[in-house]
């Protein structure tokens, strides 16, 4: 008995259902198109072997079409069921039960007022509204959706879910601005992405970005720029603080006030902050791959102002076009406060930069200057269009940066 009533449970008896009322209403359609259409369809023969030929001809395809349109009602079945089954572990996976062990349950999707936006309505199993508000990141996981946020729907006792999922959501547009949360405390910050793909577009405004929001907080700032490829900021060469063809000299020198700050007991708090800019990371280390030396010291260096500089007022952005763990011996993603992804990114990229939960948002193709943003501290991934600003504002922000630069 006990097997029968799992056998029973592993059936979905709605689905089984519907499979067997198309087979009804093919039956159905198969004996009418029998009796009337293709006895209409071959009277127009003009000979006995016309008339047999389109008698088959028109009887396969007739079998074939209803055959197809039930192979695809099985196929969207069986993908509903996945995706029911994937929900269902995630859930598990989260953890997001009640004490009794429980998982909550989705139990209807509506569409909301605004395009894009739909209310996800779920069965809490006596999860409290206050204790779902403070899993908001599992459900986000659980559902691929971006919650706005969670109410109880009165009189039931479900809970309505206001969201956007995943693959609906509209990117947000990075501007270059003076007020924004986003910099006030700002740490380090990988940009990726291949050629084309807007990544140096998106590290020029980004660097301006940071400067201005420290200059506006009334917070003094010091900029250094190490462009190995001596191109992508040729417009800083005849400032003091721009390194090119010599970059690791001014990744050295950025460590030398490390170090200095590092050893001195004396407060950092009032001193200038720095921002170091390393453009074409994996182009600067693969020019000195004769000498393995001085490869893994500037390895080192750069991994020294990842993990301690936010307490020495030290700002590290590194731009390349493919994150490889040869450049980053200590880890990608652990080292970097802020990971940029620009253009498509591949798998193996992904596997390296993003955990499992957020790998599963990547799901956009992006065009040049579309992206994500993944803010580690927040374990929030946000995927962002740059902004295109004028040449006369571009070349005013790279006044006022050529000012903080030594």
């Amino acid at each position: 008995m006990k097997k029968i009533k799992q056998i029973i449970k592993k059936i979905n008896i709605i689905k089984v259902i519907i499979v067997l009322l198309y087979l009804v209403i093919a039956q159905l359609l198969w004996h009418l198109a029998q009796d009337y259409a293709i006895v209409y369809i071959v009277s127009k023969a003009t000979t006995e072997l016309q008339t047999k030929i389109l008698y088959v001809f028109w009887s396969i395809a007739v079998a074939l079409i209803l055959t197809l349109i039930l192979i695809a009602l099985i196929i969207t079945l069986k993908r509903h069921n996945k995706a029911k089954e994937e929900e269902q572990k995630n859930v598990q996976d989260v953890g997001l039960k009640n004490e009794s062990g429980e998982f909550v349950e989705l139990v209807d999707i509506l569409e909301g007022d605004n395009e894009n936006e739909f209310t996800y309505v779920i069965d809490p199993k006596n999860i409290s509204v206050e204790k779902l508000r403070k899993r908001q990141d599992d459900l986000e996981t659980i559902y691929h959706i971006k919650i706005d946020y969670i109410e109880p729907r009165i009189p039931t006792k479900y809970v309505n879910v206001y969201c956007t999922p995943w693959e609906l959501l509209k990117p947000t547009l990075f501007e270059v601005n003076i007020n924004d949360h986003f910099l006030d405390d700002f740490l380090s910050a990988l940009v990726v992405g291949s050629t084309g793909s807007g990544k140096t577009y998106f590290g020029h405004q980004l660097l301006g970005k940071i400067v201005l929001n420290k200059y506006h907080n009334k917070k003094d700032v010091e900029v250094f720029i190490c462009d190995r490829k001596n191109e992508d900021y040729i417009q800083f060469k005849n400032c003091p603080n721009y390194y090119g063809i010599n970059a690791i000299d001014g990744i050295r020198k950025v460590h030398e006030i490390f170090t200095e700050r590092l050893n001195n007991d004396e407060s950092n708090e009032k001193k200038k902050t720095i921002i170091c800019l390393i453009e074409e990371y994996a182009l600067l280390l693969n020019s000195l791959s004769l000498d393995k030396k001085t490869q893994e010291e500037i390895k080192g260096k750069v991994a020294d102002l990842m993990f301690a500089g936010r307490s020495k007022k030290i700002i590290t952005i590194v731009s390349l076009q493919r994150a490889d763990a040869e450049y980053f011996p200590r880890g990608a993603k652990e080292q970097f406060k802020n990971i940029i992804m620009m253009g498509n990114i591949s798998k193996i990229q992904l596997d390296m930069l993003l955990d499992e939960e957020h790998k599963k948002q990547v799901t956009e193709n992006n065009p040049q200057g579309y992206g994500y943003l993944y803010e580690y501290g927040n374990r929030k991934l946000t995927r962002i269009k740059v902004a295109e600003i004028s040449q006369e504002k571009l070349d005013a922000l790279d006044t006022f940066i050529s000012r903080r630069m030594g």
